[in-house]
């Protein structure tokens, strides 16, 4: 198993890196594991300029020319990865938050898909606000495994101590049985992140050409997997009810009662009536 470990401390050998190492002592245990580490503070990857590029046309046309790329390779060739931060005012760190603004289009177009992933969050108070933070850095891999690891600037109890290394050996057990288990299954969530992108893609698509190109080459996944009727129900449900609420985030294109007058008939969403059509009650 090929393991990448993202760590976002500005620190090579601080509470993350001693907490990985034994994260990847436990996963020798189960079985062979490559491990890398790939320490942001060492590599080439600039500020985020906030230019929308990267979202609204591709990721290829980011005007920063440095070490995304190839990060991204190395994520393409990892079978888990782990994202490690320390909490900062109870959120990641400033080198995990450049990671996760310069990889924000996979918010969009999710990519790294059959990736398991493993959140690690350590330090004081706030860890949980850490790992809400981390949840939402990339969107493709499948988050399995999460471990909050509290390490304190003075000593802290045994009893602690070991109750903190049995949640660290549950957390890197289930982290390698789902690398090992490669389950494909989205969850109601991914799934309904999908639903949504697919159905909005063609309204923006003038603004968002990127989303339009990799939406319009999908049909029912992100990637070839039989969706059950009950998910697509329950979807189809959710997906109606949403789009009463979207009409303030559409496109705007004057005064359509103005332009067009009072509807008559049920319109261009009557075919399609479980998708939003983006274009206001």
């Amino acid at each position: 198993m090929r393991v990448l470990a993202i760590m976002g401390s500005p620190r090579r050998n601080g509470t993350g890196t001693k907490v990985v190492r034994q994260i990847e002592e436990e996963l020798r245990k189960q079985g062979d594991v490559e491990m890398t580490y790939l320490y942001l503070a060492d590599v080439d990857l600039k500020m985020c300029r906030g230019c929308f590029e990267c979202i609204s046309k591709g990721e290829d046309r980011c005007p920063l020319k440095d070490d995304r790329v190839g990060i991204e390779g190395m994520m393409d060739r990892s079978d888990g990865i782990i994202l490690v931060s320390p909490g900062y005012v109870q959120n990641v760190s400033g080198l995990m938050k450049n990671f996760m603004d310069r990889f924000a289009y996979t918010n969009h177009r999710p990519r790294f898909f059959g990736k398991q992933m493993m959140l690690v969050a350590n330090g004081g108070a706030g860890l949980d606000k850490t790992l809400d933070a981390l949840r939402i850095a990339i969107f493709g891999p499948h988050i399995v495994s999460e471990l909050a690891y509290a390490k304190l600037p003075w000593p802290t109890s045994p009893k602690g101590d070991v109750k903190q290394e049995v949640k660290l050996r549950k957390a890197a057990e289930q982290f390698y049985r789902a690398m090992v288990e490669k389950d494909m299954r989205p969850s109601f969530s991914d799934y309904m992140r999908f639903r949504f992108f697919k159905s909005v893609a063609g309204s923006i698509g003038e603004w968002m050409p990127a989303d339009l190109a990799y939406y319009s080459a999908l049909d029912q996944y992100y990637y070839d997997f039989r969706i059950g009727a009950g998910m697509k129900l329950k979807a189809a449900v959710v997906m109606r009810i949403g789009s009463l609420f979207m009409g303030s985030m559409a496109p705007y294109a004057g005064d359509s009662k103005a332009m067009s007058g009072p509807a008559t008939d049920a319109g261009d969403g009557a075919n399609n009536q479980d998708e939003p059509s983006f274009k206001g009650p």
